[in-house]
């Protein structure tokens, strides 16, 4: 049934069968997509939803903050990457209180440490605290991603998607509700290709700077010569999961090659050939541990996805 629509004769994009999702995630763990597309621009993305009826789909960017299951993920993946990196803008104004701000149209797929260092060019502030976060837009919008006291929730204006029936669709501000680590969108589904941001003017030598602190520090601190996906959980209320993990005795504790990073004890890295059983195992004995010796309940950050 999922592979009886001929998709290459349908769309401009790639289509690959079985393709390994461990070539596309941060962590390099993954079973295969049953149907992996790569649409090349919109108009791609409503022929799919046009045409996969009831097949399951999922769309995936730099696949950070994600962990697939070992036997992959039955339908369609949906990678949004060359086709949705386009900044557009910024188109400057100035508000009755004299502030001047400017708003750039941005592809789901742009990373978001290129976001911030293109944002700085000129002049304008509100993303150069992203700068160290791995990963792209879109999925940095559906987790309101950020660091440092900055969330990207801070500076939307609006948000595009295709719907499954293949409308675009613009999800005002105030349609929105932006929580810690959680977007709350409006009732329905579909897949988000863009957002108006507003930032504010500031100094631009203060914003490279941020931007460098925030890239020496993520250098300094997270595990970056080994695959990963970024932080596993959350920070409880008052305290700092990595911090808990640590004080737990976790630090470099391992199942399978999957092991709690030695440099930050948030990150689980993979050591050679991780599975993802190890990392769920590995997550499930950390939050054990935790519970036990510290009383606190670490809630995970990262999507798990798949079979």
């Amino acid at each position: 049934m999922t592979h009886s629509i001929d998709w290459h004769h349908k769309i401009k994009g790639e289509v690959l069968y079985n393709e390994p999702l461990s070539k596309h995630t941060s962590f390099r763990i993954g079973g295969p997509a049953e149907i992996f597309i790569l649409p090349k621009d919109h108009r791609d993305l409503q022929t799919i939803f046009k045409h996969k009826g009831n097949i399951p789909l999922f769309a995936l960017g730099e696949g950070t903050n994600l962990l697939v299951r070992d036997g992959g993920i039955k339908g369609i993946v949906v990678c949004l990457r060359e086709g949705f990196k386009s900044i557009e803008g910024p188109v400057f104004s100035t508000s009755k209180d004299g502030r001047e701000t400017g708003v750039f149209k941005v592809g789901s797929g742009v990373k978001l440490s290129y976001l911030a260092k293109y944002a700085a060019r000129f002049g304008l502030s509100g993303v150069e605290g992203l700068a160290g976060i791995p990963g792209s837009l879109g999925g940095a919008l559906i987790m309101n991603a950020g660091a440092e006291g900055t969330e990207i929730g801070a500076v939307v204006r609006n948000i595009t998607r295709i719907t499954t029936t293949g409308e675009v669709q613009i999800i005002k501000r105030d349609d929105l509700e932006f929580h810690y680590r959680r977007t709350v969108f409006p009732p329905g589904d579909g897949i988000i290709v863009e957002a108006e941001l507003e930032l504010q003017k500031g100094d631009t030598n203060q914003i490279y700077e941020t931007i460098d602190r925030h890239l020496s520090k993520r250098s300094l601190k997270q595990p970056l010569t080994l695959p990963n996906s970024g932080s596993i959980f959350k920070n409880p209320p008052g305290d700092i999961a990595g911090s808990l993990i640590e004080s737990a005795g976790l630090k470099g504790f391992c199942i399978g090659d999957a092991g709690v990073s030695i440099k930050h004890a948030n990150f689980i890295v993979n050591k050679g050939n991780a599975s993802a059983r190890d990392v769920l195992r590995l997550i499930e004995h950390v939050r054990n541990v935790v519970k036990e010796k510290t009383g606190k309940e670490l809630e995970t950050e990262i999507v798990v996805v798949g079979d």
